[in-house]
């Protein structure tokens, strides 16, 4: 049974021969009444308080575990995001590197194909340069055996008692 004040004021003691002093009796009562009715007050009010102090520690329990959720949410997000970066970095130098040695043998084809094309045409400008200098000498024989045809000839037309004024 759970005492209230109500009880302790209602409760009835008897007379008896040598018993207590009633007004005595009663003022204690009106006393441990009250004490009991404060500590009944208080009793709620702490239920109530420690009703409260739960309700926040379960929303703080929640609000904790929603934010470690969304720290490992976000934990993980940042490691896939590293880990999509390093990978686009990876292809980024892969292609690079791909790029550049596709420039490199682009380059020492080119070099190559120019010189070929070098050497070719230098062949062909010294062949040419050779047959000019062959057709310079044909035609400098055949001009020689002209001229002194020509000579020989303008020779045979002087009168014959003319000398010419050739040196």
């Amino acid at each position: 049974m759970e005492l209230e004040a109500s009880h302790i004021h209602e409760k009835q003691f008897h007379d008896a021969w040598r018993g207590y002093n009633q007004e005595e009796v009663d003022d204690f009562l009106d006393e441990v009444a009250e004490v009991v009715d404060r500590l009944h007050r208080e009793n709620r009010s702490l239920r109530q308080r420690v009703s409260e102090l739960d309700e926040t520690v379960a929303t703080s329990r929640n609000a904790e575990a929603m934010l470690k959720k969304t720290l490992v949410s976000a934990q993980q997000a940042a490691e896939e995001a590293i880990a999509v970066a390093k990978r686009k970095a990876e292809q980024l130098i892969r292609e690079a590197e791909e790029r550049a040695r596709r420039a490199a043998e682009e380059s020492s084809r080119r070099s190559a194909e120019t010189e070929r094309e070098h050497a070719t045409r230098k062949r062909s400008l010294d062949a040419d340069i050779e047959r000019l200098r062959a057709f310079e000498g044909d035609l400098r024989a055949r001009l020689k055996a002209f001229l002194e045809q020509q000579q020989r000839v303008l020779d045979e037309l002087e009168p014959r008692g003319v000398k010419s004024a050739r040196p």
